[in-house]
C-alpha cells in the first residue's frame, strides 16, 4: 500500500488554535508597551520644549521664569511656542501638546509655588507647575502615578531657567530605560 505522509486537518487546525491563545495572550501587553514607550519620548520632548521655552526667552529678553510665574506662565509659553490655541491658564501646542499651568497645586510630587529666586541652579522654590498632556486631548487623560503605569499626563515644575519633572515618579518616568 502506498502512504502519504503529512498533517491531517485535526492537527493543523489544533496547532492554529495553540498559536491563536498564545498571540491573544501576548499582543495586549505588547500593545500597552508600545503605548507607554510613546508616552514616555512624548514626556521628554514636552520638558525639552519647556526647557527651551525658557532658555529662549531668558536669551531674547533677559527675563528668566520669575517674570512668569504661577498662572502667568501661560504668557511665556504663548510667547516662545508654535501655540494654536490659548486660555488663561492653557496653551494648545502645533505639535498637539496640551499644556495647563496648575494654580491649585495638590498634585502629588509637585512642591508648594512661591517666590522663586534667580539664583540659578540652586533654585528649590518653583516659579510654575504645569501639567502636560502629551497627546493632547485624546484619551486616556490619566495622570501617571507609577513607572509601570504610565499615561499621558504628566506634570512638571518649571525653575528660573529650567523645567524639571515633577517628584520621584515623574523623574523616574523620565529618566528610566
Amino acid at each position: 500500500m502506498n502512504k502519504k505522509s503529512g498533517f491531517t486537518l485535526a492537527e493543523v487546525l489544533v496547532t492554529l488554535m495553540i498559536i491563536g491563545v498564545i498571540a491573544a495572550m501576548t499582543i495586549p501587553s505588547l500593545m500597552q508597551n508600545t503605548a507607554q514607550q510613546e508616552f514616555k519620548a512624548a514626556y521628554k520632548k514636552a520638558i525639552s520644549m519647556l526647557n527651551q521655552a525658557v532658555t529662549l526667552n531668558y536669551a531674547l529678553d533677559g527675563e528668566d521664569a520669575t517674570v512668569f510665574s504661577g498662572a502667568n506662565f501661560v504668557h511665556l509659553l504663548t510667547k516662545r511656542l508654535n501655540v494654536m490655541s490659548s486660555g488663561s491658564d492653557y496653551v494648545y501646542t502645533a505639535d498637539g501638546m496640551y499644556v495647563k499651568v496648575l494654580t491649585d497645586v495638590g498634585v502629588t510630587g509637585v512642591p508648594a509655588l512661591g517666590a522663586c529666586t534667580t539664583d540659578g541652579e540652586g533654585a528649590t522654590t518653583p516659579c510654575a507647575a504645569v501639567q502636560l498632556d502629551v497627546n493632547g486631548l485624546k484619551g486616556p487623560n490619566k495622570v501617571t502615578t507609577a513607572t509601570n503605569a504610565v499615561y499621558d499626563n504628566f506634570t512638571a515644575v518649571i525653575y528660573p531657567q529650567r523645567a524639571l519633572p515633577a517628584g520621584q515618579v515623574m523623574s523616574d518616568v523620565l529618566y528610566s530605560k
